[in-house]
């Protein structure tokens, strides 16, 4: 049996640990490091049940002098709440032509008047496209007699009920279909056949009128409630514009204002 500090222990100690670590001291030392190699296991923090949370700073300070405010003496309302909401859309009618609605509503009372609103929609269309006609070659003035007639499928219909039944919103009532006039005369453009003498008629009409009126670039516009039209390009308006003023110097009475009084 060995003893501690017998030659037989010492050798033992350095096959362990070599000639460097030997002794009881480098014995020691090696145990407490390869112990503290361990991982112990800290405490486990509460979880908390709001998620992470990181401190901010009560305010920021922004840069630059940011968007302009709305006016405030001009809206009593949060103009910029306002526009960050959904668009809700909006719209106005024009003075110089009629509604719409109101429009469509009277061109189904003609239709009543004449009794063809019960029948089949290609000769109402007819109808219609035959009062698109005669505005154009013959205007929307009241001063005129209503001597015309519509000829649609081998029938005729006296104009002069419609210009009684438009009165003083005819004007503002071809206004209204200023774009499907514009279409019509096209059509009638388009059905030209020298060997149809009834479609040679109709675009000789139509081309006098617009020659009338300086518009012989564009016969299809040639209907006095064309600057109404809003499917037209810049170069139809601006002639059309030219034409109303080189073409048409005098105001209809009904959209006249009324004369100033003497002496204000």
């Amino acid at each position: 049996m060995s003893h501690k500090g017998s030659p037989t222990h010492v050798e033992e100690e350095r096959s362990e640990f070599g000639d460097v670590f030997s002794g009881t001291e480098a014995r020691e030392a090696y145990v407490a490091a390869d112990v503290g190699a361990i991982p112990v296991a800290s405490p486990r923090r509460p979880e908390s049940t709001q998620g992470i949370v990181r401190d901010t700073v009560g305010s920021t300070r922004g840069w630059g002098k940011g968007a302009v405010e709305p006016d405030k003496r001009k809206f009593r309302y949060d103009v910029t709440r306002a526009r960050s909401s959904p668009t809700v859309r909006f719209g106005a009618s024009k003075a110089d032509r009629m509604d719409a609605t109101a429009a469509g509503d009277l061109l189904h009372q003609i239709h009543e008047m004449f009794g063809i609103d019960k029948e089949d929609e290609s000769r109402i269309l007819a109808f219609d496209k035959a009062l698109w006609f005669e505005h154009t070659i013959n205007g929307a003035s009241l001063l005129q007699p209503g001597r015309g007639v519509l000829t649609v499928g081998g029938m005729s219909f006296d104009i002069a009920p419609v210009k009684v039944l438009l009165g003083e919103e005819q004007r503002r009532f071809f206004r209204a279909y200023a774009d499907d006039i514009a279409d019509a005369n096209r059509e009638v453009l388009r059905d030209y056949d020298m060997y149809d003498a009834e479609t040679v008629e109709k675009v000789g009409q139509l081309r006098q009128v617009a020659v009338e009126r300086g518009l012989q670039r564009y016969p299809h516009l040639a209907h006095d409630s064309s600057d109404a039209s809003v499917a037209i390009s810049m170069e139809e308006r601006i002639a059309i514009m030219q034409s109303k003023r080189l073409v048409i110097p005098t105001v209809n009475q009904v959209d006249a204002l009324p004369a100033a009084r003497s002496g204000l």
